[in-house]
């Protein structure tokens, strides 16, 4: 970031001149030549405070080199970027102050010369997904004595996108109705590709290879000559539809204490590092098992992706998920006055609807209702992190207590018109994941 800085006055020429008066009239008035003579120095850094510098332009660049391989092999918790801070200064600048915010709530404030100057330094990532920002940097002018000061030039910034580690869900259930000519699920209407339907009268448009020549000779003893041609008829194969919708509007930590401030680096694994890895983990099992997948963010400046298939298209949707970032806060969604909220994105015709939420307010619980009412299947992913209420007040308990009947009662009502509710962060982790989805698939939408 370049800019020419805006210099202003300080208090320190004004005292100095003023002192320097004071002792100058004073050594007159009392005859006193050395008392005088003390000012003078005053007198002298005031004159010398009040040259401005040089007009020129001053800069703050932040650059972050990426981690070593072996870095990002060690998975999320593990990586470390390596960052590269540059400044100038224009010409008379005496110091310049630089502030460094690194990722984690560390900060630093150094003292640097009025010439170019280069930091270099490493930090360790947060062992959570999306983007992260690792250094915040912001620089501050000095002239000389102190006459002037400018700034403060930025922040200039730089982050890093963690994508989440996860791997593809298995066992997804399907929706109500499938579409396409093509696809690996049977359909309800006859075609080609799929299960064995029944046996019926040769037409035109069959293929021969589907002569069935034993049902033939049977239906041609019974009438005595062959008649009529039967082939065996098959089921159509079709594809289902899933779409991911993520409410990124708040994104709490499982540390209750740390729910009002909420700072990253103290409230452990967060909500929307769970949404990332849920969403990441269906859009892939989806796309794997050969159907396909949207992707929409429920906050208002959210990132969203048309439905499709393939891996090409995975990518665009791996991206657009470990993007994602808190648009709202948890102060709104708790007391019912979330902000950031967009309209209902569409979703297409027979299509299974997942709604990834902490459901600590009743906006994504709304959305999935209406969904429901629409005739889609819809599976409610809860993705609050289980509690850890250690160092909390009691008052923190007390409000937890509240807050989570709440959304309990928000979970029943959502389960009473219909709307399927999968917890991602139980206490049985993975494999509580893939029996409540395997059951879910055994189920037969209606």
């Amino acid at each position: 970031m370049r800019g020419v800085p805006t210099w202003t006055w300080t208090a320190s020429p004004a005292v100095a001149v003023g002192l320097g008066a004071v002792l100058a009239a004073t050594g007159l008035v009392l005859g006193r030549p050395d008392v005088a003579l003390l000012g003078a120095p005053l007198l002298v850094t005031a004159a010398l405070g009040w040259q401005r510098p040089a007009a020129g332009e001053a800069s703050v660049a932040v650059d972050v080199e990426v981690g070593a391989a072996a870095d990002a092999a060690a998975g999320v918790a593990g990586r470390s970027v390596g960052y590269r801070v540059t400044t100038s200064t224009p010409p008379g600048t005496e110091l310049s102050l630089l502030h460094l915010s690194l990722v984690g709530g560390r900060s630093r404030l150094l003292v640097l010369g009025p010439s170019t100057t280069e930091l270099t330094g490493r930090v360790a990532l947060l062992g959570v997904s999306g983007p992260q920002e690792v250094v915040r940097a912001s620089l501050g002018l000095v002239a000389p004595d102190g006459g002037l000061v400018a700034g403060p030039l930025g922040p200039a910034t730089a982050e890093r996108v963690l994508t989440p580690a996860s791997s593809p869900a298995r066992d997804l259930p399907l929706p109500p109705g499938l579409r396409g000519l093509s696809g690996v699920h049977d359909s309800s209407r006859p075609g080609q590709g799929g299960d064995f339907r029944d046996v019926g009268p040769f037409t035109p448009g069959d293929r021969l290879r589907r002569i069935d020549w034993r049902a033939t000779a049977r239906r041609s003893r019974v009438a005595g000559e062959v008649t009529d041609l039967y082939v065996r008829r098959t089921l159509a194969t079709s594809d289902a539809v899933a779409v991911v919708v993520l409410d990124s509007r708040d994104d709490v930590g499982e540390v209750v204490a740390q729910w009002a401030s909420n700072r990253a680096g103290l409230r452990g694994v967060s909500s929307l590092h769970l949404a990332r890895q849920a969403a990441s983990a269906i859009a892939t099992g989806t796309v794997r098992r050969g159907d396909r997948v949207a992707f929409c963010d429920l906050g208002a400046h959210g990132r969203a992706t048309t439905v499709g298939s393939g891996d090409r298209h995975l990518r665009r949707v791996l991206a657009a998920v470990a993007t994602t970032r808190a648009a709202g806060s948890l102060t709104g969604s708790l007391t019912g006055a979330p902000t950031g909220v967009r309209r209902l994105p569409p979703v297409p015709p027979s299509a299974l609807v997942y709604v990834l939420s902490t459901f600590l307010d009743d906006v994504a619980g709304s959305a999935a209702r209406t969904w429901r009412s629409r005739g889609h299947r819809v599976v409610a992913v809860d993705v609050l992190p289980a509690p850890r209420l250690g160092g909390s007040t009691a008052q923190q308990r007390l409000a937890h207590r509240v807050v989570a009947a709440e959304r309990e009662d928000r979970l029943d009502d959502l389960r009473a018109v219909g709307v399927e509710v999968v917890s991602w962060a139980g206490a049985s982790g993975a494999s509580g994941r893939r029996a409540q989805l395997r059951a879910l698939s055994r189920r037969r939408p209606r």
